[in-house]
């Protein structure tokens, strides 16, 4: 007999199951193929147990049939066999009467799943087939959910792969995005920096108001607004408003600013009182530079309303203000700005906590003790030493920012020095026909 399979269904579509029958008895295996014409199974045929393992070896199979008494090879055997290679597939095995221990002993060993007893009934028969299948179909849809499970799990790594990568670009784009912004504002601020101390520098530069000695007022500020927690963009602002707060006074005669402030006379003191509101309009074009100028503005104004332009009072004074009036007076006292007799820097200490409370914000002024010899005027520090032109040597450090006789900004603090700027500082000494003094940081061995 030949190994056709027999499509029970008289349509088209495709079988939902594959059935082989095994058996040694043409008459079987006829009687089966009648019985499962009408039924929607792709139904297989086999004279024994060596055809049955070529059908199973030419494609799957669900459920298998088989008979148990068959030469060469009996159904237990076969079907023991088709466990180990194939151990998906459904076995059932038909046997009659006296075979049923030898059934049973293989129903017990766990190699086939069900039997069937000979002759069959034809409705137990496919009543038994479908419960097979039944259990085929939960295994396809099983491996059909796990299979699409790893489906979608696969995407949904890809996905995620995808995600990050695009996350991954998008934040390196933002992040390029962002530093080209903090690079453009650091070079606005850099730009506002150059500019304010340019500015600082050609205000230095006119003879009468060097006394002011608004590089050393700065610095000051800024100490004073760092011990006080200020932000930095609040600590710029002051820092700016120190270096500019004499840019009202450029206005002035030359007559009023060579004069100590306690030795101006009525009419000159109320010319001179006008010089922190000219200050704020020279600087309210540049709106990036308000804060600034509303600091100058007020930078002559005392913690007991008595200052000017405005007579503000306490806390009604900006914070900047404050501690610019503060930085003002304790180096003014020390360069003759405020009274005709300079005063050193403990004196002009006593004078600043003398009146704390009255002309300057206590806060601040009880700031000032660590910093007094920090900014005592022209003292050298313990870090530091005075040096002439000629006793320069190049890879000293300048530990002050260096002047001209006008004012004008020559070298930065921090600088290190060349043969180059040693020349041009003795030719400046030879045609200044005064001593240059420069400040550079010790060597270790002169600790």
């Amino acid at each position: 007999m030949t190994n056709a399979a027999v499509k029970s269904t008289a349509t088209d579509a495709p079988p939902l199951f594959r059935i082989l029958f095994v058996d040694d008895e043409a008459s079987i295996l006829s009687a089966l193929r009648r019985l499962m014409r009408k039924h929607p199974y792709e139904c297989h045929f086999a004279e024994g147990a060596r055809q049955g393992l070529e059908v199973l070896a030419e494609r799957p199979i669900d459920l298998i049939v088989s008979d148990m008494r068959m030469p060469e090879m009996d159904g237990a055997t076969f079907l023991a066999e088709v466990r180990k290679r194939w151990p998906f597939s459904v076995r059932f095995l038909m046997t009659g009467y006296a075979d049923m221990n030898a059934a049973i002993s293989a129903l017990n060993q766990g190699g086939i799943n069900r039997y069937i007893s000979k002759p069959w009934d034809e409705d137990a028969l496919l009543e038994a087939i479908e419960e097979g299948l039944r259990i085929r179909r939960l295994e396809r849809e099983k491996k059909r959910l796990i299979d699409k499970s790893r489906r979608q799990n696969e995407e949904l790594r890809r996905l995620n792969e995808e995600l990050e990568a695009r996350v991954n670009e998008r934040t390196r784009e933002i992040q390029e995005k962002s530093d080209m912004l903090k690079q453009a504002i650091r070079q606005i601020e850099n730009s506002y920096d150059a500019f304010v101390r340019v500015f600082s520098t050609v205000i230095s530069s006119r003879p009468q108001l060097q006394k002011g000695q608004s590089r050393q007022v700065a610095d000051l500020s800024k100490a004073l607004a760092k011990h006080l927690s200020l932000d930095r963009v609040e600590t710029a602002h002051v820092y700016y408003a120190a270096l500019l707060h004499e840019i009202g006074k450029l206005n002035l005669p030359d007559d009023v600013l060579t004069r100590a402030e306690a030795h101006l006379t009525y009419r000159d003191r109320d010319v001179y009182q006008k010089y922190p509101e000219m200050g704020e309009m020279f600087l309210s074009s540049i709106p990036a530079l308000a804060p600034t100028a509303r600091i100058i503005r007020q930078h002559m104004e005392l913690y007991d309303g008595s200052g000017y332009p405005d007579h503000l009072k306490g806390h009604s004074i900006e914070l900047g203000a404050r501690i610019l009036r503060v930085a003002h007076d304790f180096v003014g006292l020390q360069s003759g700005l405020l009274t005709t007799t300079p005063h050193d820097a403990e004196q002009a200490y006593r004078y600043i906590t003398e009146y704390a409370g009255r002309r300057y914000d206590p806060d601040i002024a009880a700031l000032l003790q660590p910093l007094i010899h920090d900014f005592a005027i022209d003292l050298t520090q313990d870090h530091e030493k005075i040096c002439a032109p000629s006793e320069l040597e190049p890879g000293m450090v300048l530990t002050r920012d260096l002047v001209n006789r006008s004012g004008i900004l020559l070298m930065v603090s921090g600088s290190s020095l060349n043969d180059h700027m040693i020349n041009k500082l003795r030719q400046m000494e030879q045609l200044d026909g005064r001593r240059v003094n420069v400040y550079v940081a010790k060597q270790e061995n002169e600790e």
